[in-house]
Formats: C-alpha cells, structure tokens, sequence
C-alpha cells in the first residue's frame, strides 16, 4: 500500500448535493454508501465506516482497491468466490463508457498491477450491473455479518454513481452492526498474523 499513487480523482463528486450525506446518516444503522462506476467512495455513513474501516483509513478510498489489495486477514468478504468476480464484472460494465479515459485507464493498470486475482478477473471480460446481492462479512472485533445490499442509481445530477445500502439478514448482524457502531475503534482485523 506504501507504493501505491495518489488517490485518483473522482469525477462527479463535486455534483452530490450535500443532502446526500444527510440521507445516509439518517439510514444508521443500516450501512451505506455513494459509489461512483470505479466504486470510488464518494460518501458513506458511520455505519458503513464501521463495517469497512480499511476503506475510512485507506490511501484509496475504492471498494475494489480495497478488497484485492489488503490481505487475506483483512479482507472483509467471506464470500470473495462469488462477490469478487461480480465486482469487477459490475466495474467492467462502466468501463465500457469510459475505454481510453486517462483515469480509468491507470485505474485498471495500477489495479491489475497490485493484485494478479484481479488482473484474471478483469481478463474474463464478464460484464454484470449493480443489483441485490447477500453479502457475508467478517470482523475481528464485531464477528460475522450477513447482509443484503440493494443498489439505488437515483443520482439525477452524477448518473454513474449508486447509492449501496445493506440491510441485516438476522438480528445477530443487526446487533453485531450496532456494536460497531458502539465500537469504532474496535481492530478490524487480527494484524498478528
């Protein structure tokens, strides 16, 4: 991570109405957040930051980065089999907009370049949209998590962006997400390994 470059731009960013950020803090506890077609974080609520706290501290600020470049033990999918293919299948589909854009461009070079798992995934050319899907997670602190994700593309003004909301499959994740967000400094991950 020390190696990697400086946070790539994310255009649309400056068009989110502040009302956004709004909409989602009042959606605590349920996590959620404003992901561009890169799945650049644009806004997330506490809740979404205390799911996904390598993305709250992380030079990128991107879903994708995230997940192919922390390790193993880090990671918060217990289920990478099947949502990762699907992510990048989802990424491969906006980049049918943008071919030949600088900043998709180096995105999918730098990106290729730090994980050789995405780079095989990217190669498939699988192309998916964003939609429902059940998520596992784990945390160190907080335990396992199941989740359901409904994607909302209802940014009138920044058309490539989607707002992600996941809600508990159980009253355990219900109440392991409250002692998150009770916990905030809870490690994520175990960093003896």
């Amino acid at each position: 991570m020390a190696d990697a470059g400086p946070p790539l731009p994310t255009p649309g960013c400056d068009q989110l109405d502040p009302e956004f950020q709004v909409i989602l803090d009042a959606l605590c506890p349920l996590p959620a957040v404003v992901y561009n077609a890169r799945w650049d974080v644009l806004l997330q609520n506490a809740a979404y930051d205390a799911l996904f706290p390598v993305l709250k501290r992380g030079a990128r600020r991107n879903a994708l980065w995230s997940c192919f470049t922390v390790p193993d033990c880090c990671n918060p999918f217990l289920n990478r089999q099947a949502e990762l293919p699907r992510m990048v299948a989802v990424l491969r589909g906006g980049y049918g907009r943008h071919v030949g854009e600088p900043v998709w461009e180096r995105f999918i070079r730098e990106l290729s370049a730090a994980s050789p798992e995405f780079a095989a995934m990217w190669q498939r050319h699988e192309v998916a949209d964003p939609g429902s899907r059940t998520k596992v997670f784990r945390h160190f602190s907080g335990g396992e998590v199941r989740m359901s994700s409904i994607s909302l593309s209802a940014v009138n003004r920044a058309p490539e962006t989607r707002v992600l909301v996941y809600t508990p499959l159980d009253e355990e994740s219900a109440e392991r997400i409250r002692w998150l967000l009770a916990h905030p400094d809870a490690p994520a991950a175990d960093h003896t390994h």
